[in-house]
């Protein structure tokens, strides 16, 4: 049985691979150093004398020279104060642009009434002015009332005369208040505009600091939820893009048993976030939530730093280069296949 159960880890040992680490001039330069006694053996002096020309001057070089000493890292408090700075101005933003957003539908919408309102005050005075004046006036009238009193025709004549004047004044009105409007719906579209552009700004401003907190050296597990400070990111990002979904379970993440195969629990670098809380096969809906979380986080994922996400029994891992997801073997519960959830891991 032992036997067995450590088969089911080897068959899955990508996900157990530690950190890749870049060398640096120190490593090479032992590296170095250790090969030079290979390189003294007889007939391979001039070859030595090379090798120890170079080693010697490679020490000789300035630090800076052989390898720039990066700049101290912003604190990781500061990146989170920054970033969640950052949040609150965005969010703000997002509500201004809501708000902006209603007022330019609204003077949208008035400047198109008041247009209707304008078309149809002229369809009445081209009514009107050819019933009046196209046979001459008072001709056409009688053509139009024959069989009355003339009193009558001339007072009929009258009253179509008054409502073409007063429905041209109706029209002038219309006019300036469709101006009105019409200027009210371009300044809005203009704030409108420009709130796209500086929520743009602030939506890099905020990626960057983003990254900044994912590419951090430091990464202990602690806080509210005992996980690393990108994984919280990441986390964080997730439910204000998706939502926490309390009613389906909710989100997990540290555990101190990480099961066969995902290991990222204990280490506090992965969550789950689930789509049925009873162990069941979720609503349609929330399979679609599942495959935008999931997209969601590989489109992300070199900024996050995101490993690898698992979900409906298929894994899409960076660390092998993937460009699609690949199937994964049948473990056995709907839970365990990763049907009722969404595995993301971190670096």
């Amino acid at each position: 049985m032992q036997f067995d159960r450590q088969n089911r880890v080897d068959d899955f040992a990508d996900f157990w691979a530690p950190d890749p680490t870049d060398p640096t001039w120190v490593d090479r330069a032992e590296a170095m150093a250790a090969a030079l006694p290979a390189l003294l053996r007889p007939g391979r002096a001039r070859v030595a004398a090379l090798a120890v020309a170079l080693f010697g001057a490679f020490l000789a070089l300035p630090q800076a020279a052989v390898s720039a000493v990066p700049a101290e890292p912003e604190s990781m408090n500061s990146l989170k104060e920054r970033a969640d700075a950052l949040g609150e101005e965005y969010n703000g933003e997002l509500r201004d642009m809501e708000g902006v957003i209603q007022e330019a539908e609204l003077a949208q919408k008035r400047a198109e009434g008041t247009r209707e309102e304008v078309e149809a005050a002229r369809g009445q005075v081209r009514s009107l002015a050819v019933a009046t004046y196209m046979g001459g006036g008072i001709d056409l009238s009688m053509l139009l009332f024959a069989g009355t009193e003339p009193d009558e025709v001339i007072d009929r004549a009258v009253l179509i005369d008054y409502l073409s004047t007063s429905n041209q004044e109706k029209i002038d009105h219309l006019a300036q208040a469709l101006s009105r409007d019409e200027t009210a719906q371009e300044t809005a579209e203009g704030k409108l505009e420009q709130a796209e552009e500086d929520l743009q700004e602030l939506e890099e401003r905020r990626t960057e600091v983003q990254r900044m907190i994912a590419d951090h050296p430091a990464q202990p597990m602690g806080g509210p939820y005992n996980i690393t400070p990108r994984t919280e990111q990441m986390r964080a990002l997730v439910i204000e893009e998706f939502g926490e979904g309390e009613s389906v379970g909710g989100v997990g993440c540290y555990r101190a048993v990480g099961g066969w195969v995902v290991g990222e629990h204990p280490k506090g670098r992965a969550c789950d976030f689930m789509l049925n809380p009873n162990g069941s096969m979720p609503s349609q809906e929330q399979v679609d939530r599942g495959w935008a979380i999931a997209e969601w986080a590989r489109e992300n994922a070199e900024d996050l730093e995101i490993m690898y996400v698992i979900y409906r029994q298929q894994i899409w891992d960076r660390r092998r280069g993937d460009t699609g997801w690949r199937p994964m073997a049948d473990r056995g519960s709907v839970t365990q296949n990763h049907f009722d959830h969404v595995h993301i891991s971190m670096w």
